[in-house]
């Protein structure tokens, strides 16, 4: 339809701003108005008339004013944000590895003082030490950036189509369990018949030999800094950070304990029995029994707690039902149990409990491990599954070592991802 120059011309259309609401010729509707023009719209170069130019700026300040109204509200939070004090609350963590990688470097100095001072003992020939001293060679120190980590902002906080490529793997045994876990410093793996201290480069640090009975899960305790160690039958155990010394807990009696998981305070230990029982023990207090959690308030009788997971207050629960194979997650308020959420995801049935596994991950979301379908569902912290994939070879674990770092286990190695 020809359209003369100098008469109005206005469209309505479904598409949002000035610019994309005249680019855009997928859905419009338009009517020629035989009004002469009055005004040119610069931002769409269109000619309109007085009547349609009030109704033109109407629609496109009803597009704007719901964008201006976020930015008011960013702006008010940007206002009541106080960065220095934001900054000021990471330096500390800056701070504290400053003050430690100091006192290293130090103890390091004295320790070689003192080896310098029993050479100088050792040396029994006057006229040579006299004449050429003792060498003394000292190498610069080397600064590895990947020492600190800082986070950068990222929209998506998980994207599981990324995790095609780790940035290192190490083999497994085909005999190991499927317990692991972590600190922010090291890896702690069951590679039967030994538990292999890693550190962020995969380096094998030490072997400790595993003389007790299966383990399905490990735990590390930041308040008591020690690893926790639990077993079907030889109970719980505590083992320090260079795995250079074990014991049993003995205010924890021996029961075929399945998960465990601890907040800054506590311990939670699930037991491996239809109904399972949650028990809560006190860290400060060498592990004083404080509560249990019985069916039906831990789970229906028909049911199993495959695994236990704390963050933030909160209980993350991996729930089997061994009447109809169904599974979930669920989320549990630590002050009154209560569920806070609960959502169903499609599990395969897998006669080995502890396979079916939750890890918590940044912004309060959560990764479950789906051992039978080999699948990890990326659920948010409203219990939404965001994204979920298929994982080969077979995944039996997955956590996140440190803050940008998730390790997944499967049958035959252990692969790292940046995230």
């Amino acid at each position: 339809m020809d359209r003369p120059d100098g008469y109005c011309i206005y469209l309505t259309s479904r598409v949002g701003s000035c610019h994309s609401f005249f680019a855009s010729f997928e859905h419009y509707i338009y009517e020629t108005c035989k009004c002469k023009s009055r005004a040119l719209c610069h931002c769409c170069n269109t000619n309109l008339c007085a009547d349609h130019l009030k109704v033109h700026v109407d629609l496109i300040n009803s597009q704007i004013h719901p964008h201006a109204d976020e930015i008011i509200t960013l702006d008010n939070q940007l206002s009541l944000l106080n960065v220095d004090e934001v900054i000021g609350k990471c330096r500390q963590k800056l701070d504290k590895w400053h003050h430690e990688c100091h006192a290293t470097v130090d103890r390091f100095y004295e320790e070689k003082c003192q080896e310098l001072q029993e050479r100088c003992v050792e040396k029994r020939d006057i006229n040579q030490f006299e004449e050429n001293g003792i060498v003394v060679d000292a190498d610069p120190l080397i600064i590895n950036q990947n020492l600190v980590y800082i986070e950068q902002w990222t929209s998506n906080e998980l994207d599981l189509s990324t995790l095609s490529s780790p940035y290192r793997t190490i083999a497994c045994s085909q005999d190991s369990w499927t317990a692991t876990t972590s600190n922010n410093h090291f890896l702690l793996i069951d590679q039967y018949p030994n538990l292999c201290l890693y550190d962020k480069q995969l380096t094998l640090l030490k072997e400790y030999p595993w003389e007790y009975d299966p383990i399905p899960d490990m735990c590390w305790s930041s308040t008591l800094n020690n690893f926790i160690v639990i077993t079907n039958k030889n109970g719980v155990f505590l083992m320090n950070e260079n795995l250079t010394s074990l014991e049993c807990i003995q205010t924890i009696e021996k029961k075929r304990w399945l998960s465990c998981t601890c907040s800054d305070s506590t311990l939670f230990l699930t037991t491996n029995e239809s109904g399972s029982n949650i028990f809560q023990f006190n860290l400060l207090l060498s592990f004083h029994f404080m509560k249990q959690w019985k069916s039906p308030q831990s789970c229906n009788s028909d049911e199993v707690i495959n695994n236990i997971a704390y963050n933030n207050e909160t209980l993350a629960l991996i729930i089997e039902n061994e009447t109809n194979n169904k599974k979930r997650i669920e989320l549990r308020s630590l002050s009154t149990f209560d569920p806070l959420w609960s959502t169903s995801f499609n599990a395969a049935y897998h006669f080995t409990p502890w396979n079916k596994r939750v890890c918590v991950l940044k912004y309060n979301e959560w990764l479950v491990i789906d051992y039978g379908n080999s699948c990890l569902f990326h659920v948010s912290k409203d219990g939404q599954v965001k994204a979920n994939r298929s994982y080969k070879p077979t995944i039996n674990n997955a956590f996140l070592f440190g803050t940008n770092i998730l390790v997944i286990k499967t049958l035959d190695n252990v692969n790292c991802y940046r995230i």
